[in-house]
């Protein structure tokens, strides 16, 4: 049909009347009705997730307009655009280890095992799109949600996304805590102009737990200063929180102004299905075998998907450990144990330095050898795992020890147990049974 590109026209300026500028700038700023004829109109649209997000929310609207102004009621199909050779690909390509250790970057967490669903897909799309076209849409892209639902999964992949195009482009992951120390412990050695030096020479920087600034002045301040430096350079930030800007207390207007300047995007918690889903996913890339019954019970039972990530390495070590495939008396057994258990660090503490056969006050202290720190670790390691306390807290309770000493603690007792060391893990079943 000749008409196809009025129809196109009229169709995307009804659109722009209703959905937000950045919304429409996002989703139809490059689509194009390629085709229209009585059984087909294709939209052509830059890659497979624009598509999926039309496809779920416009469609309808598409098909209405056709409908009251052609009298026909085509299929809508997608094609997609031939990516330009300096595009980044969706697809995860490999990266140098050495370049993700320096970027703070999870490896393991990509945009390809990220399960999508309605209730993350639009921060999904929004984040690839920052990963492809750094500060061209939305600057900053801020993503909250409650804990566990995936924001930092996303960050990280941005950042992996962004190594896989071009190695040495310099990207870093921080906490908010992390900067905030880092400020703190510049100001207090007169090292501020290096501290500016090192973030100013990032092309892209993530801030995670953005929250967590909540009243402290100075380090907002500096923070305000690194905004308006990337917003400048046209440098992508990327930011996440459990609030959006407007429920964070303490928080300066200026600041709080810049966190607005780009684009929000709220995470909801997985629906049912969606948790089966991930599940599924993770239970296959760890191959392990979970019947419908087990996968039905856990999605109805857990809310959050770190959660659900952290019951499956569980569920993991057990069975390797016993050689028995997973049932639902098993899972409702390692279930009480690590999510219902009343378990205190002081318990663990006290638990794991009688195993050991040394005092509480050797467990906690900073004595160095294996007799000492090995028992610490473990320690730390259930601390961590029982009571899902922040790492700064479980430092606190070992001797106001540093959260980076408790994180290095659990991340070393993990590694051993991939590995399968049998010591470790008999130690961890034997704490295991006299912590339940």
């Amino acid at each position: 049909m000749s008409e196809k590109n009025d129809v196109w026209k009229n169709i995307t300026t009804s659109l722009q009347s209703h959905i937000s500028r950045s919304d429409y700038k996002t989703w139809f700023s490059q689509t194009y009705l390629k085709k229209l004829d009585q059984k087909s109109a294709i939209l052509e649209v830059p890659n497979k997730f624009v598509a999926s997000w039309i496809r779920d929310n416009y469609v309808n609207e598409i098909q209405t307009y056709i409908k009251k102004n052609l009298n026909i009621l085509p299929e809508i199909r997608f094609t997609y655009i031939k990516p330009k050779t300096s595009q980044l690909s969706p697809k995860y390509e490999t990266i140098k280890a050495s370049s993700v250790s320096l970027t703070h970057l999870n490896p393991s967490y990509t945009f390809t095992n990220f399960v999508t669903a309605n209730s993350n897909r639009y921060a999904y799309n929004l984040a690839l799109q920052a990963a492809n076209k750094p500060s061209d849409h939305y600057n900053p892209l801020y993503l909250f949600s409650k804990l566990g639902l995936g924001k930092t999964h996303l960050l990280s992949a941005i950042g992996l996304h962004l190594l896989s195009s071009n190695p040495s482009i310099n990207v870093r992951y921080f906490s908010i805590d992390r900067f905030c120390t880092d400020f703190s412990l510049a100001k207090k050695n007169r090292k501020l102009s290096e501290f500016r030096r090192n973030y100013r020479n990032l092309d892209l920087i993530m801030l995670d737990d953005i929250h967590l600034i909540s009243g402290r002045k100075k380090s907002q301040e500096e923070l305000i200063f690194l905004f308006n430096l990337f917003y400048e350079s046209r440098k992508q930030i990327v930011v996440a929180g459990k609030k959006p800007p407007t429920q964070i207390s303490k928080l300066l207007p200026q600041l709080r102004s810049r966190l607005e300047w780009g684009i929000l995007s709220e995470i909801q918690p997985p629906s049912q299905k969606t948790k089966m889903k991930i599940i599924e996913k993770k239970a296959k890339e760890e191959n392990l075998h979970i019947p419908d019954d087990v996968i039905f019970f856990l999605a109805n039972t857990i809310n959050d998907i770190k959660t659900l990530t952290q019951y499956l390495i569980s569920l993991q070590t057990y069975t390797s450990l016993y050689q028995r495939e997973i049932d639902m008396s098993i899972v409702k057994s390692v279930i009480k144990n690590r999510f219902l258990s009343k378990t205190n660090i002081y318990d663990i503490q006290k638990v794991t330095a009688e195993h050991f056969n040394i005092s509480l006050s050797e467990l906690i202290s900073n004595k160095k050898g294996h007799k000492f720190s090995y028992p610490r670790h473990i320690a730390m390691y259930f601390c961590r795992n029982l009571t899902y306390l922040p790492y700064k807290k479980i430092g606190e309770a070992f001797g106001n020890k540093n959260h980076t000493t408790v994180i290095h603690a659990v991340k070393h007792i993990e590694k051993d147990k991939k590995l399968k060391k049998r010591s470790v893990m008999e130690d961890i079943n034997k704490l295991n049974s006299l912590l339940s």
